[in-house]
């Protein structure tokens, strides 16, 4: 497979930002995250089949598990990923519901745009870039107030990130929150809006990513996650990412310089 995209990742607890310059479309996939799509040149399309057309946005917003893909050749784009399970993710959902592909108006979205792109372009340190991503979800979320997540899902949650080595089941994670596990499963769906099962994999497959992309190489990142072989970790990130991993060259802070489309 060619090179499906060069620039910069950078995760965080809920979260991740890819920016940079986008080369091949990607495969139609769907994921656990709400993704919000940004072009910081020209415009980034997506569709949601692969005999629907193309629609070019300047920003759009598209909700968890819906199938869908992207292209946006030459072009600098940001992709923001939030996890639905957080506030954040809840108030941007509250705005932008689920179901389909929501555009951002150009107007809202240009001057964050702006200021990804100059972040971007200066190479500034992954905290300040981290802020910059941040700052647009905030933005864009607006004040909707949301529920507060059970606390028991958010148990749940803290014991999958610190085992995610280990093999995991609906069992273990329900009985270590206190409930069984037909009860824990209706409940982490009605928190969430997803299964446990699609959580834990998107979880693992993060948690692989940021190790591979930090320098782990592909194997131990795929042990470290309970993937069996980085095979099946390449395999699990096509499906959910539409590219696989290595397929993407990431620049570092130091190395950047600014790209032209």
């Amino acid at each position: 497979m060619g090179i499906a995209g060069i620039g910069r990742i950078i995760f965080w607890a809920g979260g991740s930002l890819w920016i940079g310059q986008a080369l091949g479309p990607s495969e139609l996939h769907a994921h656990h995250a709400v993704q919000v799509g940004i072009a910081l040149t020209d415009r980034v399309e997506f569709r949601t089949s692969d005999s629907a057309p193309w629609q070019a946005y300047a920003a759009a917003v598209i909700p968890p598990d819906l199938p869908h893909t992207f292209q946006a050749p030459g072009r600098i784009v940001a992709h923001l990923f939030c996890a639905p399970e957080s506030a954040l993710g809840r108030s941007l959902i509250d705005r932008f519901g689920r179901g389909r592909i929501v555009g951002v108006p150009p107007a809202e979205i240009a001057p964050h745009a702006r200021r990804l792109r100059s972040k971007f372009d200066d190479g500034v340190e992954d905290q300040e870039l981290e802020a910059a991503a941040l700052e647009v979800l905030y933005a864009l979320s607006g004040t909707t107030p949301v529920n507060e997540v059970d606390p028991r899902v958010l148990r749940a949650t803290a014991f999958i990130a610190a085992r995610l080595a280990e093999p995991l089941d609906l069992e273990t994670v329900a009985d270590h929150v206190g409930l069984s596990a037909g009860r824990f499963r209706h409940l982490f769906v009605a928190e969430t809006g997803i299964s446990f099962r699609v959580y834990l994999l998107w979880t693992r497959l993060n948690r692989a990513l940021e190790l591979s992309y930090a320098g782990t190489s592909w194997t131990e990142a795929a042990h470290a996650a309970n993937f069996a072989d980085s095979a099946h970790l390449s395999r699990t990130a096509r499906r959910m990412f539409g590219f696989a991993p290595s397929s993407v060259r990431q620049a570092l802070p130091a190395a950047s310089t600014p790209m032209t489309a």
